[in-house]
């Protein structure tokens, strides 16, 4: 039989379970300061989207923009 008693297997337990906490805890913190990053580049990437809509649109002269030009 094992030579571990009841009590020893229980602190392994709590022992594990605090290194657990303390790597879920390390993880949120690495994965909150990379909100920003990706956040600053969805909002370049929105950004850029429009940005080129926005020069497609006025590639294509309608008659009011042509008549205007005149």
């Amino acid at each position: 039989m094992s030579e571990r008693t009841v009590a020893d297997i229980r602190e392994e337990i709590a022992a594990e379970r605090r290194r657990l906490d303390d790597n879920l805890t390390a993880l949120e913190a690495e994965l909150l300061s990379g909100a920003p990053l990706v956040v600053g580049g969805l909002v370049a990437a929105v950004a850029l989207m429009l940005a080129r809509g926005r020069r497609r649109k006025r590639k294509k002269p309608t008659a009011i923009t042509l008549s205007w030009r005149r």
